[in-house]
């Protein structure tokens, strides 16, 4: 992939940085850590990448079904905001994409900070609420509850957040934040059965927007943070923050592009090798 598209690469970490991507942080967990998926989902990563690491998975129903077995992954159902674990347990906690769906806030910060042992590490993922790309996700939530006459359809996106909320709800709970990336949106939710075939007719028209008139829908549509926990009032200042520049649409990784001039049309995803259509180089 590198020899075909050198302007394409994943995400570098400098030597000293703290880990903040998903892989990053799973990858520098000990052996024989004690790791806490929340709102796991199907599983927020492949478990199988660290079979050494001792996992419990949880979420409050699992509609495409849970995480595979395996020997070293436990797997229940609970509601964040009310975990039957006891405090200090994890070294690592990971709540990707999960707090915009929870109807109360305040308990579920409490309990991610109850639960992560002091000195561990918490990795978190929202959405930024002004984004194109969380207003979309709502819209589309609010046209099938009424337009398709799915009026117990649940609202999933209840919270919103931005940078100085986030710093807020987990300095006030015992972390600083390690390090911070501002991602733009892949919209690869939208690989979702329901909506898979609007997807790359949806991006295409993105990048070909983005191309003609430089408005970029996608542009910081999400916050990736890694935190410590120091106990007592943590602290505010980040003490890193990594650049991405492209989102996949098909697997969701994250990437930095400098393409050439003239401008390709498509990029390569670094991870899956998918092809994304590209609008004009970001920052």
């Amino acid at each position: 992939m590198t020899d075909a598209a050198p302007w394409v690469r994943k995400p570098e970490r400098a030597s000293g940085d703290p880990p903040l991507f998903l892989r990053e942080v799973v990858a520098d967990a000990p052996p024989g850590a004690r790791v806490l998926d929340a709102g796991c989902g199907p599983g927020s990563w492949p478990y199988r990448l660290r079979p050494d690491l001792r996992i419990v998975s949880f979420d409050v129903k699992y509609p495409p079904g849970p995480p595979a077995r395996a020997p070293n992954v436990a797997v229940f159902c609970a509601d964040l905001a009310r975990l039957p674990l006891r405090g200090g347990l994890f070294d690592l906690t990971v709540c990707h994409y999960v707090l915009e769906h929870v109807s109360h806030i305040a308990e579920c910060c409490d309990e991610l900070a109850r639960v992560t042992k002091p000195g561990g590490r918490l990795y978190l993922a929202v959405p930024r609420t002004a984004s194109f790309d969380d207003r979309f996700y709502r819209f589309a939530g609010w046209f099938a509850k009424i337009a398709l006459l799915k009026f117990r359809k649940r609202i999933e996106h209840v919270q919103r957040f931005d940078l100085e909320k986030l710093l807020d709800l987990f300095a006030a709970r015992g972390f600083e934040p390690d390090a911070l990336a501002r991602v733009p949106a892949g919209f690869s939710w939208m690989n979702d059965p329901r909506t898979k075939g609007l997807q790359g007719p949806f991006t295409d028209a993105l990048a070909r927007l983005h191309r003609a008139t430089g408005l970029d829908l996608a542009r910081d549509a999400n916050f990736v943070m890694s935190f410590r926990k120091v106990g007592g009032m943590g602290g505010r200042a980040i003490r890193s923050v990594r650049r991405v520049t492209h989102v996949c649409r098909a697997c969701g990784e994250h990437a930095v592009l400098d393409p050439p001039r003239p401008w390709p049309r498509r990029w390569p995803c670094p991870w899956c090798g998918e092809e994304n259509p590209l609008g004009r180089p970001r920052a």
